[in-house]
């Protein structure tokens, strides 16, 4: 397990705040950040000017089809303002259809053919040394990507053999700072049996994070237009945070996308619900929440002035939300002891 240490988050933390070096307060929790920009370095800077506060971590996306090297740099200005750099990585060619012959597929993965490249993004993360959480392989029960259970056979296997040998690479070059989110949807696409996602899960070993995707898709979204599916927070996660604690109860949950649509309802009112069901005690073994912040199939953006965005966000580190806190929300593995449900 890929873990950091009680070093490696001391002498990374930064100019601007304390290391972490004993237990967190229970229940704390850490607000994450994507935005879609080309320099994932000025996201703090842009969430302070917008939102008053400097998220906990900051996410972001690439793809193998890219064969693009591991932004050291970015990755070392996030740690340097304190935010956590948090990589999805993705097993595709985004511009191939799913069923190309030359999209990347899991059997190509484990089968080596992509060694190389996995090794070459492993040397790297271990280049910069610094806590990082990588996100490989999300939304696997799902059927929209070609690394998903549904698109390789119907083979939970499959899935759990690819990401075990990723893992394996990517230790081999001496990563041990990364920190491994294994994350499904909330919803499988299909929902049958053998597409539980306890059946793909690669083991303790192999995980630091469980990561739970979901979205209040409000009243009609693109995939079904004419349906209202307005549903709260607590609805949205409800049933899967119940599953990801029934497969391994040890780790600490994380929700690596989450948003509500802006359709059918009042996001103000969404993300006060939220914050009262967190506040009162729902999830407690919830650690950190990363918000979707674009505008993609639905207006998932925060708004600047939102009510309750300042408690979302936090105020400097009270309370249960915490600003510019990636040293502490590093810390999580390590530290995680879990409370009773």
């Amino acid at each position: 397990m890929a873990v950091a240490g009680n070093e490696a988050v001391a002498n990374a933390a930064g100019p601007s705040r304390s290391p972490v070096t004993g237990p967190l307060p229970e229940q704390q929790r850490y607000f994450g950040l994507f935005r879609e920009v080309a320099d994932q370095s000025t996201v703090p800077a842009s969430a302070f000017a917008d939102y008053g506060a400097v998220p906990a971590s900051v996410m972001w996306f690439d793809n193998w089809g890219r064969r693009a090297a591991f932004p050291v740099a970015t990755a070392e200005a996030l740690w340097r303002r304190n935010v956590l750099p948090h990589f999805t990585w993705e097993p595709w060619d985004p511009t191939l259809a799913l069923t190309d012959p030359n999209q990347i597929g899991l059997d190509a993965i484990t089968g080596g053919q992509w060694d190389d490249y996995i090794a070459a993004r492993g040397r790297e993360f271990a280049r910069y040394g610094k806590p990082l959480i990588v996100r490989w392989g999300h939304e696997f029960n799902g059927n929209w990507y070609p690394w998903a259970v549904a698109t390789n056979n119907q083979d939970p296997r499959a899935f759990v053999r690819a990401y075990r040998h990723v893992h394996d690479i990517v230790r081999a070059q001496g990563a041990h700072n990364v920190q491994w989110c294994w994350a499904f949807n909330n919803g499988a696409s299909p929902a049958a049996d053998w597409n539980d996602e306890a059946l793909a899960y690669p083991g303790g070993a192999y995980v630091d994070w469980i990561g739970i995707d979901g979205y209040n898709w409000g009243f009609g979204p693109s995939w079904d237009p004419t349906v209202d599916h307005w549903t709260s927070f607590v609805d949205t996660f409800a049933a899967a945070y119940a599953r990801a604690r029934a497969i391994d109860p040890g780790k600490p949950v994380m929700l690596p996308e989450f948003a509500s649509s802006e359709d059918g309802g009042s996001k103000s009112e969404w993300v006060a619900a939220m914050i009262a069901a967190l506040n009162a005690g729902r999830f407690p073994n919830l650690r950190l929440l990363t918000w979707f912040d674009i505008d993609k199939e639905e207006r998932w953006s925060l708004t600047p002035g939102l009510p309750g965005l300042r408690e979302l966000v936090g105020s400097g580190d009270r309370g249960r939300w915490a600003n510019a806190a990636g040293c502490a929300a590093a810390a999580v593995p390590r530290t995680f002891r879990p409370l009773p449900e």
